[in-house]
């Protein structure tokens, strides 16, 4: 909670505010509380989970740049890690009703920072359907990430009976794919001129397109369509012995000893469960 005693606390603009019929909170990590975090406050705690996104909302327009959250933190935007996950959070309580907030303004809030095409190649995401390599060291991961985010934005369109904004996200959802590579079935650093980038290796966590993880990792990141995934895959007994793969092969200590927050008692095979971008992936079974 980020509030002095009498409710005032200082905003992103730098100005005092008063929180007025909520609870102002401060330091969202949302690239790892989005997964879990906040779905399961959105179970057990939904009018703190309100309160955390009315908190997300007031930084909002509080921000020059009129987007929501990346990473707060006190009084500011660190701009930590990828993605724009506070839609992903939105999405949520607003699916589940327990947003009672302005449901539309939220997901205008999610649009406009989703259209930011200055931020961490928004831009080339959205003209091109990826952000190339020579742009970006984590173009890959991010690719991923705002797909995801794409489609909780067209979640809330859809029960917003915004048909317009729902057909754009969704189409912007599919992005993923233009990382995969059918020839290996990884996701894949891709050039500007649309060419996979070679030198590839999927164990290695640097110089590969990924953020804090590998593409044996990343390439289950599609967690809004897992359908479609294992499609491209190969099918069901394919992706199984995939996923089978994972969790039996050896990673050697070459390929995560530089990595922070990263050890061998949070590697099972080559799944790193220490780290957040493979959380997901046993459910994929």
């Amino acid at each position: 909670t980020y509030t002095d005693v009498n409710n005032e606390y200082k905003g992103l603009d730098q100005n005092t505010h008063i929180a007025n019929g909520f609870v102002n909170y401060s330091t969202f990590s949302l690239w790892d509380t989005y997964r879990a975090l906040h779905p399961l406050f959105n179970i057990i705690q939904p009018s703190r989970n309100h309160d955390m996104i009315k908190s997300m909302m007031e930084h909002y327009h509080q921000s020059t740049l009129h987007m929501l959250p990346i990473w707060s933190h006190y009084s500011n935007e660190n701009w930590c890690m990828s993605g724009y996950h506070s839609v992903s959070v939105l999405a949520d309580a607003i699916i589940k009703d327990t947003y009672l907030g302005d449901a539309n303004e939220a997901l205008n809030a999610c649009i406009e920072t989703a259209n930011h095409r200055n931020y961490e190649g928004i831009g080339y995401y959205k003209d091109l359907g990826f952000i190339p390599s020579e742009k970006s060291n984590v173009s890959v991961s991010t690719t991923l990430e705002y797909a995801y985010d794409d489609w909780c934005i067209a979640q809330i369109a859809q029960k917003l009976n915004r048909q317009d904004v729902f057909e754009t996200f969704m189409k912007r959802s599919a992005h993923w794919q233009n990382n995969f590579n059918p020839s290996n079935k990884f996701m894949q650093e891709k050039m500007a001129d649309g060419t996979f980038k070679t030198d590839f290796n999927p164990l290695s966590t640097h110089n590969q397109g990924f953020i804090e993880g590998n593409s044996w990792n990343f390439s289950f990141f599609v967690p809004h369509d897992p359908a479609a995934l294992i499609e491209k895959m190969g099918g069901k007994n394919k992706f199984a012995l995939r996923l089978d793969s994972l969790f039996s092969m050896h990673l050697p200590d070459e390929f995560f000893k530089d990595t922070e927050d990263i050890t061998r008692e949070g590697i099972m095979g080559g799944y790193v469960h220490g780290n957040e971008p493979a959380h997901h992936v046993p459910y994929l079974y």
